[in-house]
């Protein structure tokens, strides 16, 4: 597969800000990683903080549309469909889509990249909107599967939609910190977080709080 320079300058960059965070990413490390002159670099980008828009536009924007597609097809339930969340979530790169195959470059990682996802969004300001942008995405997906499910009557009508969607993006979110960071296996967390939605969600579940209300979540 040939890689145009445009690319391969962004996928240099994206993999050495793996290893060692995007701004301690140079322009001479990008040079001698392409094999390409500083001259060439900037006839495609004007700075470096043009390649990170064009890296998060790759390898977190262009993301998103794929995931909701596989989280959508993934089965008729919602249950299915938050599995194949769980899932993507941490697998969404086809590994073998990167080009650079020096033996300084690093290889991809997860935790890798959800740590510089997490830098990036607070050193670079000016970037942010993109990150504001796909999690309202994100909560109208999440909304309109649990919207969805209501009216098929799979699961409890009295859910309310919004603060399920805030427990589920939060479950989603963390089993990626406690998969990095705790000896529990992959399987073991999907698992405990399905069956902690599964008994919320159920019909015929309604937990009381012990205030009194029933039903964990439960619209005013």
């Amino acid at each position: 597969m040939i890689v145009n320079k445009r690319d391969k300058i962004i996928e240099v960059t994206f993999l050495l800000s793996l290893k060692n965070g995007f701004d301690r990413v140079s322009i001479k490390q990008i040079q001698e990683e392409t094999e390409l002159s500083a001259g060439s670099i900037y006839y495609y980008f004007k700075d470096k903080d043009d390649i990170l828009v064009a890296m998060l536009n790759k390898y977190l924007m262009n993301n998103i549309p794929v995931f909701k597609e596989v989280v959508k097809n993934s089965g008729d339930s919602l249950m299915d469909k938050l599995k194949a969340a769980f899932i993507h979530i941490t697998d969404s790169f086809d590994k073998n889509e990167f080009q650079s195959n020096s033996s300084t470059m690093p290889e991809f990682n997860y935790e890798d990249y959800f740590v510089l996802l997490s830098s990036i969004f607070h050193q670079y300001p000016e970037v942010r909107p993109m990150f504001y942008e796909i999690q309202h995405s994100l909560n109208d997906f999440y909304g309109e599967l649990i919207q969805e499910a209501i009216e098929k009557g799979e699961i409890r009508d009295d859910i309310d939609v919004k603060t399920l969607n805030i427990y589920i993006q939060s479950l989603i979110k963390g089993h990626i910190t406690l998969l990095n960071q705790s000896n529990f296996s992959f399987e073991e967390i999907v698992e405990a977080n399905l069956n902690m939605i599964g008994d919320l969600i159920r019909k015929e579940n309604h937990i009381n709080y012990a205030a009194g209300e029933v039903g964990s979540i439960k619209t005013s």
